[in-house]
């Protein structure tokens, strides 16, 4: 008698096979890779950044990597990986592509016909996530939530704070105690936690959520930090020939074609602003409104002269 061959147990290609290819998972690739390149351009300069990379970068890496070995099999040995496959190999290829090509042009991607992801997903000049992989990044961390609205998506942590503190109403003092100050000093700061806000205590938890230290790309040769007049935010400081100049990485701000700068603070004032999702989808629209409607208003030379 014959005895059958042993079984091997499943192995990770086994349980992997066929998902490379389903749509589901591509799009919760684009998502894993839009909240990587989010993380990346706020990653704190005092944390070292070394192989392996953070767990979601490395986890999407690995993931677009089997997907290159299970649609080409062999593809290594044949060919350069780079040229047949198209595959990020490291987080260097992956950022590349990132800001290289729109999304709905990845190879090793099989997204849904419905999905309009045309899009890049890192925008250049100033370098900054795009508002598109902002929007991508914050539908990948909430992927349960009833309401996509971007800008209710960026403070639902707050929200459920409020929420499970018994004052949902007093979300609403939150968000407008975040945009009169987008921009805090570590004083700020400390007096901030002494108060109750909309009837919640602001703690550190609540801090961590709504804001981050100013990163040093937006330091300037003589350690001062510049605030676009128009939407609030920090300025990044670019060098050329004739000096430094500033741009504003709001993506809608009427600064990015014509600069304004309002305040300058010092670096040693140990500066915050609020977190990346919330300056661009909740602060920086209501600042540009309220400036816009500002304007309408005030007399203008031609209007003073028809008077």
């Amino acid at each position: 008698m014959t005895t059958p061959p042993p079984t091997s147990a499943p192995t990770a290609f086994d349980h992997a096979r066929g998902e490379a290819y389903d749509e589901a998972e591509s799009r919760r690739i684009v998502g894993m890779v839009a909240a990587t390149v989010v993380q990346l351009a706020d990653w704190p300069k005092e944390q070292s950044f070394t192989v392996p990379y953070p767990p979601l970068a490395q986890r999407v890496l690995d993931r677009i990597a089997l997907i290159g070995v299970l649609r080409h099999p062999g593809g290594y040995r044949l060919t350069p990986y780079r040229e047949q496959l198209s595959c990020p190999r490291t987080l260097a290829d992956l950022m590349t592509l990132c800001w290289s090509s729109p999304i709905d042009k990845w190879p090793f991607l099989c997204l849904p016909d419905g999905e309009h992801l045309t899009g890049v997903l890192v925008e250049l000049d100033p370098i900054r996530p795009s508002e598109l992989c902002l929007g991508l990044a914050l539908e990948f961390a909430h992927p349960d939530a009833p309401d996509r609205n971007l800008e209710r998506l960026a403070l639902s942590e707050v929200r459920s704070l409020y929420e499970e503190s018994g004052h949902p109403g007093g979300f609403l003092a939150l968000c407008e105690r975040l945009v009169a100050n987008p921009v805090l000093s570590r004083e700020d700061i400390a007096f901030l936690k002494l108060e109750r806000i909309g009837g919640v205590q602001v703690t550190d938890e609540l801090i961590d959520i709504l804001y981050l230290r100013v990163h040093e790309r937006y330091f300037t040769s003589a350690n001062e930090i510049a605030v676009c007049a128009v939407c609030g935010l920090v300025l990044v400081p670019a060098r050329d020939g004739s000096g430094e100049r500033w741009q504003c990485e709001t993506t809608r701000c009427p600064g990015r074609r014509d600069v304004r700068v309002g305040a300058m603070r010092r670096v040693a004032e140990d500066l915050h602003h609020a977190a990346r999702p919330i300056r661009e989808f909740v602060i920086a629209p209501r600042r540009i409104h309220s400036s816009e409607h500002s304007s309408r208003q005030a007399p203008g030379p031609l209007r003073d002269v028809e008077c």
